[in-house]
């Protein structure tokens, strides 16, 4: 294939919210998954990338809508099983449940809404717009009771309202989200832009969340309660905030340095006036005694130099 189509490949693909994983993007989702596994699903696996950080061992399972892209994960990886198609619309391994998926779905595509298994329990369907929902609750299907799913997302999906909020806070309140980490931009080939990586489990311990801030390396274990309380928002800044140093000043120490700054000043002012008085052989003298009689004039309150005009 010439150049020339593989770039037009990636405008398209780009055009469409798909973005290519990098390697080092792939080793991060990886390292959620906190355990040891013999098989790894991804519904959207492309070239293969994020299957590709598998040990050879591992069975690899994966679903890709452009021809294309899955023959390059055939010819990438081994131990693989893929299936080309429309995961939305034609989902293979449908009888499946994986113990690990891994995702980078496409972001906030068009979708053609359909009820099946895989959305019949959701209380609304995702937009027709937005199809970041669909993934998810695709993935939640096929994840096993005792598994763990690591996706990829626009950060949209943990504050976008109507549809999205109602299936946002099904998941929730089903105990599914088991980490929500904020991953700056620049972490894309294709694109700038901030994205979500996401945890789910099915058989958590606690209704607990673990917010983490890659940007900042901060982290936070948050409770249901206080998710809630922010109306089932999953964006991190709202839980994670940036601390701002504020210099405290002490008032006395300020007039000090003041102070000392102003006597420095006008040390240097009345040697530049003796020497300028030197230079022209003017009488210093006069001109000391009368800074001796304004400070005299200050300590016994009687206020300005009546000289100086106001």
């Amino acid at each position: 294939m010439s150049e020339y189509n593989i770039k037009s490949i990636k405008q398209s693909f780009k055009d469409k919210g798909i973005f290519y994983t990098p390697p080092e993007l792939s080793e991060l989702i990886k390292s959620y998954v906190d355990r040891e596994v013999t098989e790894v699903y991804d519904p959207t696996c492309g070239d293969g990338a994020l299957l590709s950080v598998f040990d050879d061992s591992v069975k690899k399972y994966g679903q890709e809508i452009n021809q294309y892209q899955l023959n390059e994960a055939c010819n990438n990886l081994t131990n693989f099983y893929g299936v080309c198609g429309d995961t939305l619309k034609n989902p293979a391994f449908i009888d499946r449940k994986f113990e690990c998926i891994v995702a980078n779905p496409p972001f906030s595509i068009k979708w053609e809404p359909k009820i099946d298994e895989r959305f019949i329990n959701s209380p609304a369907l995702p937009p027709k717009g937005k199809a970041d929902y669909a993934f998810l609750l695709h993935i939640l299907y096929y994840l096993s009771d005792t598994g763990i799913a690591v996706t990829l997302n626009f950060p949209g999906i943990a504050y976008r309202g109507n549809r999205e909020y109602k299936i946002r806070k099904w998941i929730i309140e089903k105990n599914y989200i088991d980490k929500v980490v904020s991953i700056p931009g620049d972490t894309f080939v294709d694109t700038k832009i901030q994205t979500l990586l996401i945890v789910f489990r099915k058989n958590k311990a606690t209704t607990d969340v673990m917010f983490e801030d890659k940007k900042l390396n901060k982290s936070r274990i948050v409770t249901l309660n206080e998710i809630q309380k922010n109306d089932y928002n999953l964006s991190v800044n709202n839980y994670i905030f940036e601390e701002k140093n504020i210099e405290i000043i002490n008032p006395l120490e300020l007039q000090r340095k003041a102070r000392n700054d102003f006597i420095k000043k006008l040390i240097n002012d009345i040697k530049i006036d003796i020497a300028i008085c030197e230079l022209e052989k003017w009488d210093k003298t006069e001109y000391i005694n009368e800074i001796i009689k304004v400070v005299n004039n200050i300590k016994r309150g009687m206020g300005d130099d009546p000289r100086i005009e106001t």
